[in-house]
């Protein structure tokens, strides 16, 4: 996913296990399938995020945004002039009570400089309308421009998609617990022949669940697909459900 050095990779190689997310053993998604994905881009990076709105994005907090960077909606192939694709400045972004070291409340709003036209291939992903945990067993989908290699940067120039199984969390933090603690504001996914995964670059993205809207891909073991640690996600909950609408109703006339 990543076509330059950027702060999610930098990050990946300085924390233990990483801490960003491409697609592995996944497939091509037919183009603009996916009408709610956008695709963030700054000089250095590059991550995925969910239109909630017109005009705002969902993202993980560790996903660089800033004054540089551009937000597209529509885009099936990076490299193809798409008449759909929508491009778009920041107005805004907000992270949540995010912390860095515990990975916990991996989750940021971005406020586009203006409303996106909704189409076919440019819309909304609904935010999730219940709380309770997946069940243990549901496979998921996520999608993303990230790499297609376990170990090498081979990028995709399409979106791909995956479908992943997701497990219950006490079997998430047992797997985990020897570097990081999975709390209740998270959830997780695992392949058990470890050729499915998410994995460095494509964080940010939707995790899909029963065609609801249940997480954001956080951050997963150093080297993707493998069978015994599972990817991570920032689970949607009642309180960041809450936390979105209130910061979506304030007002602001100040560009980023």
């Amino acid at each position: 996913m990543l076509g330059w050095i950027s702060a999610c990779l930098l990050a990946s190689l300085l924390l233990p296990n990483g801490e960003c997310s491409d697609i592995i053993g996944g497939r091509e998604a037919a183009p603009h399938s996916r009408p709610y994905m956008a695709l963030l881009k700054t000089k250095r990076s590059l991550c995925a995020g969910t239109l909630i709105k017109a005009d705002w994005v969902l993202t993980a907090a560790h996903c660089e945004v800033n004054s540089s960077t551009t937000i597209k909606l529509g885009v099936h192939s990076k490299k193809v002039k798409d008449k759909y694709i929508q491009e778009f400045k920041v107005l805004r972004s907000i992270r949540h009570n995010y912390d860095k070291k515990t990975k916990d409340n991996d989750i940021q709003l971005v406020q586009l400089s203006h409303k996106a036209k909704l189409n076919k291939a440019v819309n909304i992903l609904p935010l999730p309308k219940k709380f309770d945990d997946v069940k243990y067993g549901t496979v998921c989908d996520t999608a993303g421009w990230g790499s297609t290699r376990k170990n090498i940067s081979q990028l995709p120039d399409k979106l791909m998609e995956v479908s992943l199984t997701a497990i219950n969390r006490e079997k998430c933090a047992a797997m985990w617990k020897s570097s990081i603690k999975i709390t209740t504001n998270m959830m997780c996914t695992l392949d058990a022949s470890g050729e499915k995964d998410v994995c460095r670059g494509d964080s940010g993205g939707p995790l899909i669940c029963k065609k609801m809207f249940r997480g954001i891909v956080s951050f997963g073991p150093k080297l993707c697909g493998n069978p015994e640690l599972p990817s991570v996600y920032t689970f949607l909950t009642k309180d960041h459900n809450n936390w979105i609408k209130k910061e979506i109703k304030k007002k602001t006339n100040t560009i980023y």
